[in-house]
């Protein structure tokens, strides 16, 4: 099946910044998978955050909540210490708050926008600004 919905993910200083576009299917999301973990590898020898940003972002098919929950597993095992989350639905929320259940090692926060989202990382050591 095609993908629906696209993704951009940049590693900047210790933080991996992903920027979720349109509305995703199962195919999008084991994509990101695949290229986040290969991206973090370059940064995981130390403590990482990673930005989500979700404010054009249009939700996903149930499915794909699967697939991020053992995404986030897995960066719980590989020494990511923070996740900053821009929602722009409270929908948005309530799913990444459920689905964040498993990092007992990260801090989270959620931003209203990228701004404060890169002043926390800024203040956390894990984003130079």
């Amino acid at each position: 099946m095609q993908e629906h919905g696209y993704f951009q993910m940049e590693i900047v200083d210790q933080t991996l910044i992903i920027k979720c576009f349109d509305s995703w299917n199962l195919e999008t999301v084991l994509r990101l998978c695949k290229e986040y973990k290969e991206l973090v590898e370059q940064i995981k020898d130390k403590p990482w955050a990673c930005l989500v940003d979700l404010s054009e972002w249009e939700l996903a098919t149930p499915e794909m909540w699967d697939e991020i929950i053992e995404l986030n597993k897995w960066g719980n095992s590989n020494n990511q210490k923070y996740e900053a989350v821009i929602c722009s639905m409270s929908l948005q929320k309530s799913l990444m708050e459920e689905s964040h259940t498993v990092l007992t090692n990260v801090d989270t926060k959620f931003c209203e926008n990228i701004e404060r989202a890169y002043e926390w990382l800024n203040s956390v050591g894990v984003l130079k600004i």
